[in-house]
């Protein structure tokens, strides 16, 4: 998702995009409705529905790190709230990057 002028919107505006597409998707009957975020490597970060949807104490949505190579989910988590999701996101971005760039994780974590 980025915007005509080729800037990338802030994470927060991708969330708000993406829920709204997220709620305009039709019910599906057996799954989730999932839309992808962005794509960092061979990972993609989504949001899906919240299974209990609509109880006091479940997720608005659940943000997603998928590793598209293997076919296989690297993380997930419940987002309550726009700073939730915020956090998810960044978390899930660096992980993607780590994988896609080793040598530049490996330089920051023997730096720190």
């Amino acid at each position: 998702m980025s915007s005509s002028d080729g800037v990338a919107p802030p994470i927060n505006v991708k969330i708000l995009r993406g829920y709204g597409k997220l709620l305009g998707l039709p019910n599906i009957a057996h799954g989730s409705r999932v839309v992808a975020l962005e794509r960092v490597g061979d990972c993609e970060i989504s949001m899906f529905e919240a299974l209990g949807a609509g109880l006091p104490e479940s997720p608005l949505f659940w943000m997603e790190l998928f590793d598209l190579s293997v076919h296989a989910s690297l993380d997930s988590r419940g987002c309550h709230n726009m700073r939730d999701a915020v956090t998810a996101f960044e978390d899930f971005a660096s992980q993607a990057r780590c994988l896609a760039e080793p040598s530049l994780c490996t330089a920051v974590e023997l730096a720190g």
